[in-house]
């Protein structure tokens, strides 16, 4: 099986990067009696809108028709981690800078275990965020090593 997918993906990867998106999840699996060829394409550095989605899901389904390799009858699942896309290479928060987060601590800073605010600085080795508290904004830096979890999130 995993030789069949290397193979999709081989026609399938040269799509997603010419339409300027990243090959993020790539997976064949069956969801009770269905068969489902999940992928989800990610902008590198922003958030994938749903157009760009249809686009390349488009292109791809043309692929996969004309290179029929998959006998099975299946379901394609193009997809998107959306507008809070997870921040899954820690070290690369500064591209963040700017951007709303979240992140998840595996030990409390000043006495909370997440924070949701504005990447203020971002190197290897910890973050500053701001955030708000009522009316008035605050301020925390965090050890990166720190960081469980991290991903974009929407502010309201």
């Amino acid at each position: 099986m995993s030789e069949l997918l290397d193979k999709v993906r081989s026609h399938i990867e040269p799509i997603v990067t010419e339409q300027g998106l990243l090959l993020d999840k790539f997976e064949y699996q069956k969801r009770g009696r269905e068969y489902y060829l999940v992928i989800y394409v990610e902008k590198e550095d922003d958030v994938t809108t749903l157009d760009e989605v249809c686009a390349v899901s488009d292109l791809i389904s043309k692929k996969l028709d004309e290179i029929d390799l998959i006998t099975d009858n299946y379901v394609l699942d193009v997809s998107t981690s959306g507008a809070e896309k997870p921040i899954k290479d820690f070290s690369k928060f500064n591209k963040y800078v700017g951007k709303y987060i979240y992140v998840k601590l595996r030990n409390p800073v000043e006495g909370l275990n997440d924070y949701t605010g504005t990447l203020e600085e971002a190197n290897e080795e910890e973050i500053k965020l701001s955030y708000k508290v009522k009316t008035r904004t605050k301020y925390v830096t965090i050890e990166v090593a720190n960081i469980t979890k991290a991903n974009l999130a929407i502010k309201f």
